[in-house]
């Protein structure tokens, strides 16, 4: 039983290593350069082994945007989400996206959006994503704010999701130019536009 925990433990460590391998030669080299070959090449093992874990190309970069994703979720669920405090929680929420946004998250966040638009299956899988996370943020507005019927906390789940999305956009098309002062502002106007859209719906 020890032996096979550790053989799952080390399983585990090598599809890590690989997914980590991908996530950055998209953000270096994009999609059309990144090959299964490349990334044995970076981590040193052979092709076999790699397939052993992703047989394909495309079955290693889907792995890739599911990861990111459930990063995105897991920034969201870390918060302490209260009705007592909405101000507060929407900040924390709009500012672990944006700061995580304004980095290589974004990159690749703007290079999965562009695979979308070609590909069904990369499209279908950034469908299912986003209704992950919209899902997640729909469960917490209704957290924050328990006095909304369902149908009024997807509304707002969406336009929260939608903010964040363009700033994201809007920091990754300024060439990088994502100083802490642009983050910051982006992150004071969503929040002050969700809690007005709170006040409103009260």
């Amino acid at each position: 039983m020890a032996d096979a925990e550790r053989l799952l433990s080390k399983g585990e460590a090598r599809r890590a290593a690989i997914l980590a391998a991908a996530r950055q030669a998209l953000l270096d080299d994009g999609y059309s350069q990144v090959s299964l070959r490349m990334i044995t090449q970076v981590l040193g093992i052979s092709l076999g082994n790699l397939q052993y874990y992703f047989p394909t190309k495309d079955s290693l970069i889907a792995a890739v945007i599911v990861q990111e994703t459930e990063r995105s979720a897991a920034l969201l669920r870390a918060i302490a989400w209260d009705p007592k405090t909405p101000e507060r929680c929407i900040r924390e929420a709009v500012e672990a996206l944006l700061r995580s946004y304004a980095g290589p998250a974004g990159r690749f966040y703007a290079i999965a959006e562009f695979l979308a638009l070609d590909d069904p299956r990369y499209a279908r899988l950034k469908a299912e994503g986003y209704g992950a996370l919209h899902d997640d943020t729909g469960r917490l507005v209704a957290v924050m704010a328990p006095h909304l019927d369902e149908a009024r906390c997807a509304a707002l789940a969406r336009v929260l999701m939608a903010l964040i999305d363009g700033a994201a956009l809007q920091l990754q098309i300024a060439d990088g130019q994502t100083e802490n002062g642009r983050v910051d502002a982006m992150i004071d106007d969503i929040s002050r536009a969700m809690g007005k859209l709170l006040e409103s719906w009260e």
